[in-house]
């Protein structure tokens, strides 16, 4: 059967059905734009040790997407001459350590992760060609359609992801200011080894000079006839003793000097001399006052924020127990018309098998989790405090004993010594002993000495503040 012609259709003006499918789509794209912080806004406040040395950082421009893939401010690890202070080795740790620039380029990423988190989904455009080789019968017409569609958001899910991102990026700021206090403390530590070793080394050549004058003496003795040979034998093996100690001070030395000048990324130490006295000491305030202090360290501090961070996952899975519609537009073009029709279409997940309710339960339970490890950290910090603080009085009693009495009395029973050997008036054993006394309360002193600043810069780092700053104000004279 013929098919009945079409009456001739009367010529509209122009229109534009593109228009308003182009118009919604880019209100789709303003949607998804992302407002960036401020850069200085990605770190958490710097605790107050050693907060007046520059750190390393990323530059902002690596925010910014200046920054090629894998290209990183790189520069020729310092290798300071002459004498080095312990705030000069501080500061070059932290401005150079490899470490604190790793952790520096965490919390950068991080706060890109949190951007794209963000964003939202991307619009999908599809195109469909019906009926373009099919029989031509009945109302069978070709046509082609042009659709965008897009997911709706419900529940704000977007301002929650970005919540979530942006709260786990405060954790990475957290684990840069704890490697930054790390690092500082360490660099102190191996600084304080470094300057224990010079004194051990000096300590053996004084040894080695007492030494050396009791082998003088025992040969003149010998040589004279008034003591036998065999205690110029025995000097001869104090000596060689001496040597030995003297050479193993000096490798332990050039192995602490490495050590410190690893810290901030040199092959090996250039410096001359670790400037740094070991003698004074501060006022040990009480340990309660020093308790005060832990809710500031980094490793407590930073618990208020984790739990921020799981609370902004609980509400970002309660909000993704929410099916998101996804709403779509078009054309739909027919060509032997040469006409076009406008499509909408809206679809929306069934939750039948899936509401997200373990989800949910999951992120209230790590609710509960982090605030009971924030008590966990809490206590930790303060074990920790207390055992650096046990030993911080220990050196300290230590010190005292050695430098009130005991180093005194042995110094006078050797010269004593020496001095009635020299007369003949006691036998070269007297002398022995009398020096191997000297000689290892004089090395006890110098382990307490390295224990006290050890435990003082441990204190120091467990409670990010100096310990100066922490002492209670000495009461006038």
């Amino acid at each position: 059967m013929p098919r009945t012609p079409r009456k001739p259709r009367t010529r509209q003006p122009a229109r534009r059905p593109w228009a308003r499918p182009v118009l919604v789509l880019g209100l789709l794209t303003l949607a998804g734009c992302v407002q960036h912080r401020p850069y200085d806004d990605l770190w958490v406040e710097t605790r107050p040790y050693h907060d007046e040395a520059v750190a390393a950082r990323p530059p902002v421009s690596a925010l910014d997407g200046d920054t090629v893939d894998g290209d990183a401010p790189s520069s020729a690890a310092p290798n300071p001459t002459g004498e080095l202070t312990l705030r000069e080795a501080v500061a070059l740790s932290l401005r150079h350590s490899p470490a604190l620039a790793a952790a520096g380029w965490a919390n950068a990423a991080a706060e890109a992760d949190a951007r794209q988190m963000g964003r939202a989904p991307n619009p999908r455009v599809s195109f469909a060609s019906e009926n373009f080789s099919g029989p031509e019968r009945g109302d069978t017409l070709e046509r082609h359609t042009l659709r965008i569609s897009q997911v709706i958001e419900l529940m704000d899910k977007r301002a929650r992801r970005q919540a979530l991102g942006e709260a786990t990026q405060r954790l990475r700021a957290w684990d840069y200011e704890q490697q930054r206090i790390d690092i500082a403390a360490s660099a102190g530590t191996h600084y304080v080894a470094v300057v224990t070793a010079q004194q051990r080394v000096a300590l053996a050549q004084e040894q080695l000079t007492l030494a050396q004058a009791g082998y003088d003496v025992a040969s003149d003795r010998a040589d004279s006839g008034t003591a036998p040979g065999l205690e110029r034998d025995q000097a001869t093996a104090r000596v060689a003793l001496r040597l030995i100690a003297l050479e193993q001070a000096s490798q332990q030395l050039a192995a602490e000097r490495a050590d410190l000048a690893a810290t901030w990324g040199a092959a090996d130490a250039a410096f001359d001399h670790a400037v740094g006295d070991l003698e004074s000491r501060v006022d040990i305030p009480e340990l309660e006052a020093l308790r005060s202090h832990l809710s500031q360290s980094p490793a407590v501090a930073r618990w208020d924020d984790e739990t921020a961070q799981r609370r902004a996952a609980l509400q970002l899975a309660r909000a993704n127990a929410t099916p998101d519609p996804t709403a779509g537009i078009g054309l739909r073009y027919f060509p032997e018309a040469d006409e076009a029709a406008g499509v909408a279409e809206v679809s929306i997940p069934l939750n039948i098998f899936d509401d997200n309710r373990d989800a949910i339960l999951a992120a209230r339970l790590r609710v509960s989790q982090a605030e009971a490890q924030r008590e966990q950290a809490l206590a930790e910090a303060g074990r920790s405090l207390t055992r650096a603080y046990t030993r911080l009085q220990s050196a300290d009693f230590a010190l005292t004993a050695l430098e009130k009495d005991a180093l005194p009395a042995a110094q006078r029973a050797h010269d004593a010594a020496l001095e009635s050997y020299a007369s003949g008036l006691t036998d070269y054993l007297m002398v022995i002993e009398a020096e191997r006394t000297v000689i290892e309360i004089r090395n006890r002193r110098l382990d307490a000495v390295h224990a006290y600043h050890t435990a003082v810069l441990e204190i120091e780092r467990i409670t990010s503040a100096s310990l100066e700053a922490t002492a209670p104000p000495r009461s006038a004279p």
